[in-house]
């Protein structure tokens, strides 16, 4: 292909003089070639069908090369959906180098289409004022209509396939799995830390001190420390209950600080505790029960009512056991 140069000047005695000195120039350049060729992959495609553009220029390695951008669109009818890597070969013994590009193209008209030619611009070897411009060859594609039987019957529509699922599709719910689990596990010791330091009652013995002291020494400070008076029910509750179970399961053969508040009474009723006092002890329990798990607001009478119940419960208790080791020594000698 002979070389192509389009060059804009004025027009008049200007022009021939531009185009003479133009000639004169890139005289000692005949041997060498510029050239811009487009390609296609196909001639003839059906609607949204893929195909390839390829486009080329062959150019002196000397040369400044303007390599066009390609928008989303080729032209009207013509949509741009990839564009590859601007390549550039290593010079030929001629000298000359081969840039090229390839284009993935679509369209959704039928008939012939144009695919226009490119511009690209460059300027030769110590010229780098003035920018020439080859074209490459124009293109046509042909594309053809899909038939449509229009005397066939209506086909029903298919039900989507299902897949087996992949282990890549599975892959992120188990590790979701496994990490809410390890949260969940995590949590569940922090809370029971937590629990565990916020309890300031245990049923460790002080060294020295019976159960039935050092339980109603802790009442007593309970009460001296007016928590349900500055609004703290709850606490005020947890406390007293905490206190009382943890004396009984001193005291008894009684695991009172993971039972409910029935089976503490039940686990106690063969132990021969005055009636009272075990009428005193389910009193207060059951409204620290409904303080804590249902909210409730109790008056301060009954507040108080509550502290005195367990502490009459703690010395009746405590005489039962007295007498118990008393008969048991009577027996024994």
């Amino acid at each position: 292909m002979p070389v192509q140069y389009a060059l804009t000047t004025k027009t008049g005695m200007k022009h021939w003089l531009i185009s003479i000195i133009f000639v004169m120039t890139i005289a000692p350049l005949t041997a060498q070639q510029v050239e811009a060729i487009g390609r296609l992959s196909a001639d003839t495609v059906v609607p949204g069908q893929q195909f390839g553009f390829e486009l080329l220029l062959k150019t002196p390695s000397t040369f400044q090369v303007k390599w066009p951008v390609f928008a989303d669109t080729l032209s009207a009818s013509v949509e741009v959906l990839e564009r590859g890597a601007v390549e550039t070969s290593k010079p030929d013994e001629q000298g000359n180098k081969i840039i090229r590009q390839k284009i993935a193209l679509t369209t959704f008209d039928t008939g012939w289409i144009s695919i226009p030619a490119q511009h690209i611009r460059f300027s030769p070897e110590g010229d780098t004022s003035t920018h020439y411009i080859v074209e490459s060859n124009p293109l046509m594609l042909r594309v053809l209509s899909v038939p449509v039987d229009t005397t066939a019957a209506f086909k029903p529509i298919k039900n989507t396939l299902s897949l087996p699922l992949s282990f890549a599709e599975v892959l992120p719910w188990l590790i979701g799995l496994v990490v809410l689990a390890a949260f969940v596990y995590l949590a569940s010791r922090w809370w029971k830390k937590r629990k565990k330091r916020s309890t300031p009652e245990s049923n460790e013995t002080v060294p020295g001190l019976p159960p039935h002291e050092l339980a109603l020494e802790r009442l007593e400070q309970l009460r001296l420390e007016r928590l349900w008076q500055q609004g703290q029910l709850k606490e005020y509750h947890t406390r007293l209950s905490d206190i009382v179970r943890a004396y009984i399961e001193t005291e008894f053969p009684v695991n009172a600080v993971e039972m409910t508040t029935f089976e503490i009474l039940q686990a106690l009723n063969p132990l021969r505790i005055n009636e009272e006092a075990m009428q005193k002890l389910q009193l207060a329990l059951e409204l620290s029960d409904l303080v804590k798990f249902a909210k409730a607001q109790p008056s301060g009478m009954e507040n108080d009512m509550s502290l005195n119940h367990l502490a009459d419960f703690v010395r009746e208790s405590h005489q039962t056991v007295k007498d118990v080791q008393a008969e048991k020594t009577e027996e024994a000698l």
